[in-house]
């Protein structure tokens, strides 16, 4: 069973570099209106390392406050002002009891969380980050569908829709999981148990078909053209005007293919109708 590990960072660690390991990689935008300083430096190298294939996805995501429009406006803001939201970029709603009022928050969280998807064009692309009381507290009242990555340090919380869990804060409940990683030492760790990160990704709608020739590299992509190239040639013949040696239909032009098989279909059915 495959798992992917990865790293949770905001402005307390230090910008990523290439020497970060992992498939995967969270980090914060901003907590309310707050921006956090590292937001840019991290954001261009999870852009460029998602180009390179280096990563299969990256999460943006804030800390939820109850003016979520001013929250999600300072999200949307500091993403555009570093080129928009990248299409493997995944946005998460950090959903947490402190410094918020209690009591169910359903209303804003979801207000946020809609407004998100209709940004993003696709509901799979914004998720949840919560333990099990602010889930179940804060949140009571969530989106179908949702995907949640579980807070529990030393224990996996098995929340509803949950993809991944943080099991440490780099503070020794990782149970022999990694405490940390490059480049930022110890730090919030996530684990997506049984998935790869290209499956981690799938589950919040990137990576899919769509941009599948762009996860090739270059001679793969050469390859595919150029067999996608012979089945076209053998299809429709030189030039695309059919085959000579197939015949000709009644307006004078080579048969392809699927014009000859259409032609002896009708030979065979009309040698074999029965006679009146």
């Amino acid at each position: 069973m495959v798992d992917s590990l990865f790293a949770d960072i905001s402005y307390f660690q230090a910008p990523v570099d290439d020497s970060y390991p992992y498939g995967i990689l969270s980090f914060r935008s901003n907590d309310g209106t707050f921006r956090d300083p590292n937001f840019a430096a991290n954001y261009a190298w999870a852009t460029a390392a998602a180009d390179e294939g280096r990563l299969a996805c990256f999460i943006v995501y804030f800390y939820w406050r109850p003016n979520w429009a001013e929250t999600v406006s300072t999200h949307r803001d500091m993403i555009s002002g570093c080129g928009g939201p990248h299409p493997r970029m995944i946005t998460m709603i950090d959903v947490e009891s402190g410094g918020n009022p209690g009591g169910d928050q359903s209303d804003g969280i979801n207000r946020a969380y809609w407004e998100l998807a209709d940004w993003l064009g696709d509901s799979r692309r914004v998720i949840g980050y919560a333990d099990t009381g602010d889930l179940f507290g804060l949140w009571p009242e969530r989106p179908d569908g949702l995907r949640v990555i579980g807070a529990g340090y030393g224990r996996n919380p098995d929340l509803p829709g949950q993809i991944a869990h943080q099991y440490t804060d780099g503070n020794g409940y990782g149970g022999g999981l990694p405490e940390g990683c490059a480049p930022f030492g110890s730090c919030d760790m996530n684990a997506a148990n049984g998935l790869s990160p290209q499956d981690f990704a799938a589950r919040c709608g990137v990576g899919t078909e769509e941009d599948a020739m762009s996860a090739l590299n270059e001679a793969e992509q050469r390859e595919l053209l150029d067999k996608t190239r012979d089945i076209w040639t053998q299809l429709r013949g030189p030039d695309g005007k059919g085959w000579p040696q197939l015949g000709q239909d009644g307006q004078g032009a080579n048969r392809t293919p699927v014009d000859a098989l259409a032609v002896v279909e009708q030979a065979v059915a009309a040698k074999t109708r029965p006679a009146t």
